[in-house]
Parts: structure tokens; C-alpha cells; sequence
């Protein structure tokens, strides 16, 4: 069952985008949940995991991007979908990486396309493969997009996660080879970087999702870039 949040302080525009997304959902034969919030604050207090967030940017008080930002320490995974008048704030909505930006006034095609992407996208996580790992404290199953990195740090094997940290006894090459497939590159001897969870690349640093910086080393430098672009690339042919 799909969770979709629609968050504005306009209620009329809530009323409006509720039904539009109840009526698709309905021709579609998905079942959901759908839920109507007026503030960031009042979103943020359910603590719900939705698959869909639909987000207003000007909001009193707290607006969009600094809601989104603050669901983002908690839920990496949930789809962004901004809604908002002003065209400026494109540019930070990506920041959080919103999976996509509407403007006012919104229509019902706009928000059917926008869904049917998402859903899309949902689907496609959702068969994705899972892997599970011998780690310190037992057998861990993880789904791909929840792993940011992995790092060889005192000849173990630090996975780093949505979950948490895990320690195992692999070596990066072993990784290597089982995830290379899946987007997993390595910028550095010392790390393998799941490119979904890139923010940027600034100089020789990759600021990841969790707001960690993992080293890109010089001599690898041109080709991890051209494979990051590469990957965007493809994720946009996709849409």
C-alpha cells in the first residue's frame, strides 16, 4: 500500500490536490493512504515513512526546503515532489534530492504524470535486490538503496547505512565485484560510494546523503566523475 502526504498551508490547494490523487490512485487500482497536513511541523509530528510527499516551499513558520531537510535526518527514501509559485527555489529543493518540482497553479495532468514517475520508480525499488551480509552482530539484510558506502578502515569492512554502521570481515574487492553492477564506484582504494546517495562532488571530496564527506583520490579523479555523470545521465533517460 503506497503512503502519499500532501503538505500546504493553502487548503484549498490541499482539497484540490487530495482529489486529484484519490481519483488516480482509484483509476489506477492502487490502494494508499493519503494524508492532508497544513505545516511542516504538523507533517514532521506523524513521524510516518510515506513513499510520497508532496511539499508546498512557502509555508509560515517552516517552509518546505527547511521541512524537507529535517525529514530527510530520518527518511531518505521517501519521493519529493515541491509544489510551489516561485521558480528560485528549484536549485535548494534539489538539495534534499527532490524527485520533482511543480508550479502554481497545479493541474491534474501535471500531478498524474508526477505520479505515475513516482510510482514507477516505487515499483522498481520495491524488486529490487536485497543482500545479506555477515557482519559483527549477526546476518543483516539490506535493500541497495539503503547503503550510502563502504569503507575499509583496521582490515574490516564498515558498511555504512540508513540502519546504521555494520563491521564485516570482506575485502573491497569482493564488494566490488558483487555491487559494481549496481552502480556501487570506487573514488578511493579505501571506499566504494553508492552513486543514488552522491549529493555533489566539490574538488577532490563527495558529500554524501548522510552529509558525510568520503575522499576522492586525484589519479581516480576524471573517471569517477565521468561515471557519476554517466549514472545522472542515465536516471534522467529513465524519466
Amino acid at each position: 500500500m503506497i503512503k502519499i502526504a500532501i503538505c500546504d498551508d493553502e487548503k484549498s490547494v490541499c482539497r484540490k490536490m487530495y482529489s486529484i490523487v484519490e481519483q488516480y490512485l482509484e483509476e489506477e487500482n492502487r490502494p494508499a493512504i493519503i494524508k492532508s497536513f497544513c505545516s511542516g511541523q504538523e507533517f514532521l509530528k506523524t513521524h510516518i515513512y510515506f513513499d510520497i510527499v508532496f511539499l508546498d516551499v512557502e509555508m509560515p513558520e517552516m517552509n518546505g526546503i527547511e521541512t524537507a531537510l529535517k525529514l530527510r535526518q530520518w527518511d531518505v527514501n521517501s519521493k519529493i515532489i515541491y509544489v510551489t509559485n516561485y521558480d528560485k527555489y528549484w536549485k535548494k529543493a534539489y538539495k534534499v534530492h527532490a524527485f520533482d518540482y511543480i508550479s502554481k497553479p497545479i493541474k491534474s495532468s501535471t500531478i498524474q504524470n508526477v505520479m505515475k514517475e513516482a510510482i514507477y520508480y516505487l515499483d522498481n525499488k520495491n524488486d529490487a535486490p536485497k543482500i545479506s551480509f555477515r557482519t559483527e552482530v549477526g546476518i543483516i539484510t539490506l535493500a541497495l538503496d539503503d547503503i550510502y558506502y563502504f569503507e575499509y578502515y583496521a582490515r574490516k569492512i564498515k558498511i555504512i547505512t540508513v540502519r546504521g554502521i555494520f563491521q564485516a570481515n570482506y575485502t573491497l574487492k569482493e564488494l566490488y565485484k558483487k555491487f559494481g553492477k549496481y552502480n556501487f564506484k570506487s573514488p578511493h582504494k579505501s571506499f566504494i560510494v553508492n552513486m543514488l546517495h552522491i549529493k555533489y562532488i566539490k574538488g577532490f571530496e563527495i558529500l554524501m546523503d548522510n552529509e558525510e564527506i568520503v575522499p576522492l583520490a586525484q589519479k581516480r579523479a576524471v573517471e569517477f566523475k565521468e561515471e557519476f555523470n554517466d549514472f545522472l545521465q542515465s536516471t534522467f533517460d529513465r524519466i
